[in-house]
């Protein structure tokens, strides 16, 4: 019944609890200490993609590469923070089915310096975020 009922919700509104659901589902990834099986068991129970990019391979996409470029930019002024995108359709950027929530992996060498490790993607349907809407996490 509740699925069936008509939900008004702003598009800041959708961002800000995709910011929410992405966080979330980070910390329960950090607390099963990103084991690939639980991983799968999350992505099934949550309904999300996700996905650790390592910069300089090849598997990444347009919007991934970007933002792996913007965390290694990101490194020389210490503003390593998570993020949030919308995943546009098509090229006109006139409407969007996904979103994407990032947070980058570092590691801290023997000399201090922080290192990219890695990018952890989780791709959150649009209309899954406005479903879970006003939902406890």
């Amino acid at each position: 019944m509740d699925s069936e009922q008509i939900v008004r919700v702003t598009d800041i509104e959708i961002m800000a609890a995709a910011l929410d659901q992405g966080r979330v589902i980070h910390k329960i990834l950090e607390d099963v200490q990103f084991q690939p099986a639980k991983i799968d068991s999350i992505e099934n129970a949550r309904k999300v993609n996700i996905r650790l990019l390592i910069p300089g391979k090849s598997n990444a996409l347009a919007l991934e590469q970007e933002l792996i470029d913007a965390y290694i930019n990101a490194l020389t002024t210490g503003d390593m923070q998570e993020n949030i995108q919308k995943v546009w359709i098509d090229d006109s950027k006139q409407d969007y089915d996904s979103i994407l929530y990032t947070k980058p992996k570092l590691v801290k060498r023997d000399d201090g310096v922080e290192e990219l490790e890695g990018i952890w993607n989780i791709y959150l349907s649009r209309k899954d975020v406005v479903l879970n809407f006003g939902k406890k996490k």
